[in-house]
C-alpha cells in the first residue's frame, strides 16, 4: 500500500515522489515529541499509526543534517512548514464525538483526508508552479541534448583522425 503524508492538505505520496521528497515516520518512542507532531500537523482527533508517515516539505532546511547521501532528521526536530499557517484552521473534533444525544446533528465538517480539495486556489498555485518548473526542465533538457549531439559530433570527428574539424560539419560543409 502507497504510504502518503499525513498533514492536511497535503497530496504528496510516496510513489510518485520526487529525489528531493523523503518521508518519515511520527516519533513514538518520545511522547512529547509525538504530541507535537500530531498538533502541528492540522488534523483534528488524529491518531497516527506505526507506518504514518509525514514528508520532508513540512519541516524547516535547519530540521535535517546530511549524513552521505541520506538526508537525515535531527532529532528533535518537529514539522512546522504548512500550507495553512492559521491554528484556528485546525479540524475540530468530529461531531459524533461531541455532540449530546438527542441533539440534532450538526453540518458535516470539511474531510481531513489528504485527497480532499479543501483549498483550491492554493492547489491551483502548486500546479501552476509545477507547470512552470516543467517547463523549465524541458528547455534545460533540450539545451543539454543539442550539447551531446556537439560532443558526440566532436568525438566522431576526433576518431577519424581530423581533429580540426568542427562538430558535425563535413569537410565540404566548413569553407
Amino acid at each position: 500500500m502507497p504510504k502518503s503524508c499525513a498533514a492536511r492538505q497535503c497530496c504528496n505520496r510516496y510513489s510518485n515522489r520526487r529525489k528531493q521528497l523523503t518521508f518519515h515516520r511520527f516519533p513514538f518512542s518520545r511522547p512529547e515529541l509525538l504530541k507535537a507532531w500530531v498538533l502541528n500537523i492540522g488534523r483534528g482527533n488524529f491518531q497516527p499509526k506505526q507506518h504514518t508517515v509525514i514528508c520532508s516539505e513540512h519541516f524547516r532546511p535547519e530540521c535535517f543534517s546530511a549524513f552521505g547521501n541520506r538526508k537525515n532528521l535531527k532529532h528533535n526536530a518537529v514539522p512546522t512548514v504548512f500550507a495553512f499557517q492559521d491554528t484556528a484552521q485546525v479540524l475540530p473534533q468530529r461531531p459524533e464525538a461531541t455532540e449530546a444525544p438527542g441533539q440534532p446533528a450538526k453540518a458535516p465538517q470539511p474531510s481531513d483526508h489528504s485527497y480532499a480539495l479543501l483549498d483550491l486556489d492554493a492547489l491551483k498555485k502548486k500546479l501552476f508552479l509545477t507547470l512552470k518548473e516543467n517547463e523549465k526542465l524541458r528547455k534545460r533538457l533540450k539545451a543539454q541534448r543539442l550539447v551531446m549531439q556537439r560532443m558526440c559530433g566532436r568525438l566522431r570527428a576526433h576518431r577519424a583522425g581530423l581533429p580540426g574539424l568542427r562538430a558535425g560539419l563535413r569537410p565540404e560543409q566548413q569553407s
